[in-house]
């Protein structure tokens, strides 16, 4: 049998007994708009009060496969205590505790569903390993990098190091899952040269390419808007020299040539280039002891076909929200130290792995920034958080989400979507009991 790299630990084979649990709802706290504003409006969302384990073990009888997006912000283990929760769990606890959740997380993901774990460097790299143990190494898709605060906005002056900067890893639950890339019109604004000549030129021949060169003052390059007739400006330089034919082409045969045709001559290489005219024009060096040159192109004709205006964008993996992260104290009404997420995070996140309608899934609620941003942003979303703050802090400001009157944070909100907050009891298992979610 192949060996499999994985992550041991002391107690790695003992396993939580879980029994069959069933949510019931406390009616007294299923909430929803007082009116429906549009056909979209949202009914079925839930928040779950009680050990997030026996939680997600509830959730699979109608939920297994059908998740589309789970964030976690699960604690981080630093070893420190804080207002509502316990940060200081031994090292070999806290590995059963997110292996015995994330098995169950994937199950209730969709075969194109992901899920983003958010974490810093305290147990990261460990936390990397055990997920490539789950979700399977290959289906590992990037680690976003967050900045969190700035240099000088330091956690505790007798630190010795500055933590600035946390982890989102994200995977997908089976191969084949592919993100949502942002889309952008194809941009004219840089295809703005048009090359003007008045002389004759004469013909050479280099690097087999029939060649005219024009000398300085038989040519010049005018700037108007940007159209696709127009020609992009390109330093011939740096990578450029070896990454395509253009910048090859100047290295070999025209950055040497000053002596025959002298500084800023123009040449027209035929048979060269992708945007359909046939040439391409490069400029020599302009001054004495230069080595750098030019050429200008035109949109490549791949980019003019009928469906490819819209193009995408990779998906960044580093974003600076210090900001973001020093402001949201406050969002939803709620203040949570020592752990709130700003929504800016939750909205890029939500937007590339998951769509309108789909289902979003927090088992580490916290202050309910994600059902709060799922809300506004149209999706369904099921949050479990087992602390007081469930009631303090979640159930107040979800309450003002539903109402249209969090003007914070992702202000696209949806007032009028109504949500089902279903309640379970953690301790041994007791649940509270109640109806049926409320209809408008």
């Amino acid at each position: 049998m192949k060996n499999k790299l994985e992550l041991t630990w002391i107690k790695k084979d003992v396993r939580p007994k879980l029994e069959p649990r069933i949510l019931l709802e406390d009616s007294e706290k299923s909430y929803h708009a007082a009116h429906r504003v549009s056909a979209d409006d949202i009914f079925d969302n839930r928040l779950i009060f009680g050990d997030n384990l026996l939680a997600l073990k509830a959730l699979e009888a109608e939920f297994a496969g059908r998740v589309k997006c789970i964030y976690i912000d699960p604690p981080y283990n630093t070893g420190s205590a804080f207002e509502h929760y316990d940060d200081a769990l031994e090292h070999s606890t806290w590995l059963g505790l997110m292996r015995d959740r994330l098995e169950v997380l994937r199950r209730l993901l969709s075969p194109q569903g992901f899920i983003c774990c958010h974490i810093d460097d305290s147990e990261g790299h460990y936390l990397k390993v055990l997920m490539d143990e789950v979700f399977g190494r290959s289906n590992y898709l990037v680690t976003m990098y967050v900045q969190v605060r700035y240099a000088d906005k330091t956690l505790k002056q007798d630190m010795a190091f500055h933590k600035q900067v946390e982890q989102v890893h994200v995977y997908r639950r089976d191969y084949g899952a592919m993100p949502i890339q942002k889309s952008k019109s194809l941009s004219l604004e840089k295809f703005c040269h048009y090359v003007s000549i008045s002389g004759q030129g004469r013909e050479v021949s280099l690097g087999g390419k029939k060649v005219e060169i024009f000398p300085a003052g038989e040519w010049k390059v005018l700037r108007k808007e940007g159209s696709k007739t127009g020609l992009k400006e390109i330093w011939a330089t740096g990578s450029i020299l070896d990454g395509n034919s253009s910048g090859r082409f100047f290295r070999d045969y025209i950055s040497g040539r000053v002596e025959q045709d002298g500084l800023g001559a123009l040449y027209k290489v035929e048979g060269i280039g992708d945007d359909g005219l046939g040439y391409r024009y490069l400029t020599g060096p302009a001054r004495a002891g230069a080595t750098k040159g030019k050429y200008f192109q035109g949109i490549p004709l791949a980019k003019l076909e009928p469906d490819a205006d819209e193009q995408t964008s990779p998906i960044e993996n580093f974003y600076d929200l210090a900001a973001n992260f020093g402001n949201c104290r406050h969002e939803g009404g709620v203040d949570f130290r020592s752990g709130k997420k700003p929504e800016a995070l939750l909205e890029i996140i939500l937007q590339h792995f998951s769509a309108p309608g789909d289902i979003v899934l927090d088992s580490f609620a916290g202050s309910g920034s994600t059902g709060a941003v799922a809300h506004k942003m149209g999706r369904r979303w099921i949050m479990v958080e087992l602390g007081e703050h469930c009631h303090t802090h979640i159930i107040p400001r979800l309450k003002k989400v539903i109402d249209g009157d969090d003007a914070g944070g992702v202000v696209a909100a949806r007032g009028g979507c109504g949500t089902d907050c279903r309640h379970r009891a953690g301790d041994r298992g007791r649940t509270r009991a109640g109806g049926r979610p409320g209809k408008p």
